[in-house]
């Protein structure tokens, strides 16, 4: 039972159920109790949201090595360096920003107009309509059908009809009857304290489904039980998979970094101290006592070691994450899926179980009826139905229900109920999911309707086409049993509708329908249709390594039913019984009443063969979330209620569904707005492209990289102090690092991704097969780098012996041998041209690096150390970077042979 806390309340003398609150008493009220908003978390500015941006991993060890830059390097900086890194940062984290703004836009007009809902207050003596956010506690507020309850509160006149799933979890309608009048409340000078389980209580968010009613308001905003769940959601949240990742990375790059910096720095200094002076001890001695010679020469050797540090750090890394998510952020947008929050579609890539909701999200959540059974009888469709029949539905549909949740609904489209002509004082025994009947007397005669595996067991009699009572014969009740049963086995929900004695009212509400003796009138059969699509879309996610659970608050056999035809279920399944042991390869269907009275361990150890839950409410799932986390796996849950937003907030990735409720939407990672199963496998689908794109362009960056600093390091070895200069470092590492993300972004999702098994939580970014494939490229290119440099050929035939030219044609093969490893990295098939027509910007962007590159040759000048180079010797640069095309093919084919 949710209760909401009160307290004492002072009403105005003056205050009438006639005259309602004066404007200035409704202003008081709202300075003493608050207005009706729901307090949501406000994001933060532009700048603040731009400077926590900056909080990223490899944006920090940027900015420590902008720092040191400018630290130990000033007066003799490189403002080309310094404006290089200055500029990835800025730009990588303005985009970043700039894309979760416009994500915040999108999500927020999901719910724009919700508090622009208006309302009939009684205010002065007159009902005037007032804005949702303008009502105040002591309220008079008239209540129609359509209405979303504005405020908790109590029913003072009337009877309403409510639906009150999104607080309860549970698919049904509820009656409301005043139980209390306001000048009780006036005389007591107090709000009494309400509940769900109040007849009169009326809380926030509940659906108005039929009748009229007036509601006074006792808590509004915050203080409502929608206010107080809505507040529960403001914890931080849990580190994404992702997020987890790139710290891991962030670290382990720093420490390569600041190693091979400290190794290129001893390497200058060797080579100054120690190789210049010819290896004589007494010459090195004599440099080493010149303090201007040491002070210059470790100057130089910290300025590489720094321009190596910003080498090793791929700073397009944060920049091609951004892009790559906010790209895929519009694509599913068209696909029916919403990302909230950026990191959750990468989430979504790496989930191993998903608790999924049965209606509306496997099932298009439209009852329909399929047939009306009576006792010799079926009916497709209420033409032919006898009168006698009819009249019954009617009746019992008025006097036990109404219209307002989907199952009266697909009653009232299968034969409508009119208003009947009944007398006498109508007493009613609310439906309960406990019972899982409800009933009502009305004219002398009792009516009852629930779960017919419940209500047929205690029928005795059925009524005839006449109207008349005939004794059911066992015959006949097993061939209903048998009706019941094949309907559960077509995924059907099954109710019985019958009739009893005025007399036996009072001993069937207290003790059920067991010992009570009905009269069996009909068996509704209803359908909600399986979306065409489900088994599909679940097969793809089972194949793709993530265990499917269905949470339904069906009996247990129409939801294993319902798993099988939507694949969820195999072939060998059966329902859990605590007294037998579960076999091994074995799948269990899940009693909700068997999962509470589990304890966490056994629930544990139970969770890898559970795939259907029957009986659930809302307060499991965050009970199952944490399990499942607890045996370390990543969890994705689908909800849409209120009670549903906890457990949203605490997976990994929360799946709201579009047509939820405001705060399960807000506590979800990514809205659903088609409420389609389909759409969470696009969402998947999407994650593991998002992932793979990244682990592509990390394996590109740090094979130019490493290239880079295996060069910077034996180049003075070979001769040449610096065969890459620090200009020609940006324009490797700037240029290419926000081109090569741009390049990767735009990787088409391919459905090869889902049938690879999840990540785990645990896995780095870099496997061993990625770093074995960084550490043989980048060995290639520095043996093919290192043999041009040393190579007299190379020098005086290709270089025509001016080291500038040299140098420049060096250039040139180092840079064309980056375009070539993209093409290596971006597929795992030995064919380079696989998929590669679905990255149009890959297509576009690679050959601009190459025509960027012919420019700076011929136009860079002394700026980047260049000269125009001859046709034939560009020609010879591209034959011999083309190379790393075979060398990487032979390396996939033993790749292959060893992984296969």
């Amino acid at each position: 039972m949710i209760r909401t806390k009160t307290k004492p309340e002072p009403v105005s003398r003056n205050y009438t159920p006639e005259r309602g609150l004066s404007g200035r008493e409704a202003e008081r009220s709202r300075e003493l109790y608050g207005s009706n908003r729901i307090t949501k978390q406000k994001p933060p500015g532009f700048v603040k949201q731009f400077f926590r941006n900056l909080n990223d991993p490899i944006i920090r060890i940027l900015i420590g090595a902008l720092v040191l830059n400018i630290l130990f390097l000033f007066p003799d900086i490189d403002w080309y360096e310094c404006g290089g890194i200055a500029f990835a940062v800025f730009v990588s984290t303005f985009v970043s920003t700039v894309s979760e703004y416009s994500s915040g836009r999108a999500f927020a007009s999901l719910y724009a107009k919700s508090g622009e809902t208006s309302f009939e207050v009684l205010r002065d003596g007159r009902y005037v309509r007032v804005p949702l956010c303008d009502i105040v506690c002591r309220d008079v507020v008239k209540l129609r059908p359509g209405d979303v309850v504005p405020a908790d509160g109590i029913l003072l006149t009337g009877e309403l009809q409510c639906d009150e799933a999104s607080l309860t979890g549970e698919s049904r309608t509820v009656k409301k009857l005043p139980e209390i009048r306001l000048t009780e409340v006036l005389a007591a000078e107090k709000i009494p304290e309400i509940s769900t389980e109040d007849c009169g209580a009326l809380f926030r968010g509940s659906a108005v489904c039929s009748g009229e009613g007036v509601l006074f308001v006792t808590r509004v905003g915050d203080n409502t039980l929608y206010g107080q769940v809505a507040a529960q959601l403001q914890a931080e949240d849990i580190p994404s998979p992702l997020k987890e990742r790139l710290t891991r990375l962030a670290g382990a790059i720093s420490k390569i970094g600041y190693v091979s910096a400290f190794f290129v720095a001893a390497a200058h200094l060797v080579n100054a101290f120690w190789l210049e002076s010819g290896m004589n001890f007494a010459v090195m001695l004599t440099r080493m006592h010149d303090f201007s010679f040491v002070w210059s020469e470790c100057l130089a050797a910290m300025t590489m070691a720094i321009s190596i540090l910003v080498v090793a750090v791929p700073e397009g890394l944060p920049m091609m994450i951004t892009v790559v998510l906010s790209s895929n952020m519009k694509k599913m947008l068209k696909n029916g899926v919403l990302v909230r929050k950026m990191v959750g579609i990468e989430t979504a890539g790496s989930l191993s179980m998903l608790f999924t909701d049965k209606t509306g999200t496997l099932t298009t959540g439209a009852l329909t009826v399929e047939q009306v059974c009576t006792g010799r009888n079926r009916y497709t469709s209420a033409q032919g139905m006898p009168a006698v029949y009819r009249e019954e539905v009617q009746v019992c549909s008025y006097v036990c229900g109404g219209a307002g949740n989907a199952t009266e609904r697909a009653m009232l489209a299968f034969l409508p109920v009119k208003k009947p002509a009944v007398s006498g004082t109508t007493e009613q025994i609310p439906f309960d999911a406990a019972r899982k009947f409800c009933g009502a007397v009305s004219g002398g005669t009792g009516y009852i309707r629930g779960a017919a595996e419940i209500l047929l067991p205690s029928c005795r009699t059925w009524l005839d086409e006449n109207g008349n009572e005939q004794t059911l014969t066992e015959s006949m009740r097993a061939e209903l049993a048998s009706i019941i049963r094949d309907a559960a086995s077509r995924c059907g929900r099954v109710l019985l509708q019958g009739r009893f004695r005025a007399a036996d009212f009072s001993f069937l509400r207290l003790y059920g329908p067991e010992q009570a003796s009905l009269c069996f009138t009909a068996l509704w059969i209803l359908q909600d249709e399986i979306r065409p699509q489900a088994f599909g879309a679940v097969r793809e996610c089972r194949d793709a390594g993530i265990q499917v659970v269905m949470l339904t608050g069906d009996n247990e056999w129409t939801a294993a039913a319902i798993g099988e035809r939507t694949g969820i279920l195999g072939t060998s399944w059966q329902i859990y019984n605590p007294a037998v042991s579960v076999p091994y390869g074995t799948e269990l269907v899940l009693r909700g009443q068997d999962l509470r009275e589990m304890n966490d361990e056994t629930l544990v150890s139970l969770l890898p063969a559970v795939r259907v839950i029957s009986r659930v409410t809302p307060t499991d799932k965050s009970r199952l979330i944490r399990a499942a986390q607890a045996a370390g796996h990543v969890v994705g849950m689908t909800g849409d209620g209120i009670n549903d937003a906890p457990a949203l907030k605490g997976a990994d990735v929360g799946f709201a569904m579009g047509s939820g409720t405001d705060v399960a939407r807000e506590a979800g990672d990514i809205v659903i707005t088609d409420d389609n199963f389909v759409s969470i496998g696009r969402a998947v689908l999407f994650g593991r492209t998002i992932f793979q794109s990244i682990r592509k362009f990390v394996v590109f960056q740090l094979i130019m990289n490493l290239s880079a600093v295996g060069v910077s390091l034996l180049g003075p070895f070979a001769g040449i102090e610096h065969p890459v200069t620090v200009v020609q470092m940006l324009w490797v590492n700037i240029i290419m690092d926000t081109l090569g993300a741009l390049a990767f972004a735009g990787e088409a999702p391919l459905t090869e991704y889902m049938r690879q098994l999840p990540i785990s939580r645990k896995e780095p970014i870099l496997n061993i097969e990625m770093i074995r494939q960084i550490l043989f490229s980048a060995a290639y290119g520095i043996t093919l780098c290192m043999g041009f440099l040393t190579s007299s050929f190379a020098r005086y035939r290709i270089g025509r012996g001016d080291m500038t030219y040299f140098l420049t044609v060096f250039f040139a093969l180092f840079v064309f041998c980056g375009v070539h490893y993209a093409f290596t990295v971006r597929t795992p098939r030995i064919n380079l041209f696989a998929h590669l027509a679905k990255n149009r910007s890959f297509l576009v962007i690679m050959p601009s690096v190459a025509v960027i590159q012919l420019l700076i040759l011929f136009f860079g000048g002394e700026v980047f150390r260049t000269v125009p180079l001859a046709p034939e010797t560009l020609l010879f640069c591209w034959l011999l970077s083309l190379t790393v095309l075979p060398v990487d093919a032979l390396r996939k084919h033993f790749s292959r042979k060893r992984n296969p």
